[in-house]
């Protein structure tokens, strides 16, 4: 199976955390919580939810990004503020 299948920008995300409920936001990028990376997802009411990755239990793909293409590849932890 060569298929790869990327988090895409823009593409509407179900995520489970550990809360009870679930957060159902569009994914906009990658940012830092102290030494953690986060997923940035923006909510319907326009609140953008920092998630660290180390709580993410799993993601379901809801909506792909109708303009999502293939990012280029990095390596993880990639994301770094100096």
């Amino acid at each position: 199976m060569n298929e790869e299948f990327m988090i895409t920008r823009g593409s509407k995300y179900r995520v489970n955390h550990g809360d009870e409920e679930f957060t159902v936001g569009v994914f906009r990028g990658l940012s830092v919580i102290g030494n953690d990376t986060a997923m940035v997802f923006e909510l319907e009411d326009g609140v953008l939810r920092f998630i660290s990755s180390a709580q993410i239990i799993f993601m379901d793909l809801l909506e792909q990004a109708p303009d999502a293409e293939v990012p280029r590849k990095v390596e993880t932890g990639s994301v770094y503020y100096g």
